[in-house]
């Protein structure tokens, strides 16, 4: 399997047409033809119908269409990556756990560039763990991370930007939404919407399994991600618990601080040895 099999197969999905995918290539149809079925023969699976009139997909092709674009998406940012840093030197790699981060990130990042228009920000989002492994490994300059989940390494320097707390997502028409705060007994009759805990700050995870050994498997719903967690709530569904800079502002729903405080320390790491122009320079931003 190689890219150009995956961009093919991309295209004849996206068209539902072997013909238009070889004008899009610039190709014979029998070559596109060659292509996809040289793809099933390598993955042992049908990923399309055909016959003299039209082309669909099969479930598993559906299934598969996804993960073709995002390793071709991934492969041709890899690409740019790699050719945009071989022209200009001045560059900084930005790790962030989670998309929502995004927007803290923003007027830092505002500021930077109006101080270091030269200077590109490579910004990378691979998920809570695998942002911290990148960064452990020096496949980052600088991490945006809470600091309790950061180990205890000698020669990473931290600079705090917030002190961030546990804050409870609810709708905006549930009675909770008009509260100072709520408490752990509060939620004891709630649905909680359990987030992955590899994905959270130690103190969310930890906070959660006591929420969660209070309620039958009933009072439960599970998501992976962040997002997801914002959708359900404001859809009435069930309640969160967040750190306040990763729940998203809305008229959909609302942040409530919970009672038992529980300090988050927000900010960012970066290895004192790897400091080049650019990161100190974001540093000095910062």
């Amino acid at each position: 399997m190689n890219i150009d099999n995956l961009k093919c197969f991309i295209l004849v999905a996206e068209n539902l047409s072997f013909a238009r995918a070889a004008e899009a290539l610039y190709i014979s149809q029998p070559a596109v033809t060659k292509q996809i079925i040289s793809l099933e023969n390598e993955l042992g699976v049908t990923l399309f119908i055909r016959s003299t009139r039209h082309v669909e997909l099969t479930p598993i092709g559906m299934s598969f269409y996804k993960d073709a674009k995002d390793i071709v998406m991934k492969s041709q940012m890899a690409v740019s990556r790699i050719r945009q840093q071989n022209k200009n030197a001045d560059f900084i790699r930005i790790g962030l756990s989670n998309p929502v981060a995004l927007f803290y990130l923003t007027p830092y990042l505002t500021k930077f560039h109006i101080d270091y228009p030269d200077i590109r920000p490579d910004i990378q989002i691979p998920g809570y763990q695998s942002a911290l492994n990148l960064f452990l490994e020096n496949k980052l300059d600088i991490l945006f991370y809470y600091k309790e989940n950061m180990p205890q390494k000698k020669g990473i320097n931290f600079i705090e930007l917030e002190q961030d707390y546990l804050t409870c997502l609810v709708p905006a028409r549930h009675p909770f939404a008009a509260k100072e705060s709520v408490s752990l007994n509060d939620l004891s009759d709630e649905t909680i919407i359990a987030c992955n805990p590899l994905n959270a700050p130690l103190s969310t995870a930890t906070f959660q399994q006591k929420l969660l050994k209070q309620r039958s498997a009933q009072g439960i719903l599970y998501c992976d991600s962040i997002e997801v967690a914002h959708c359900m709530v404001a859809s009435g569904i069930g309640l969160v618990i967040l750190p306040r800079i990763l729940s998203l502002k809305s008229s959909d729903f609302v942040t409530v601080p919970l009672t038992e405080k529980i300090p988050l320390s927000f900010g960012a790491f970066y290895h004192k040895k790897n400091a080049n122009t650019s990161l100190n320079q974001f540093i000095k931003s910062l």
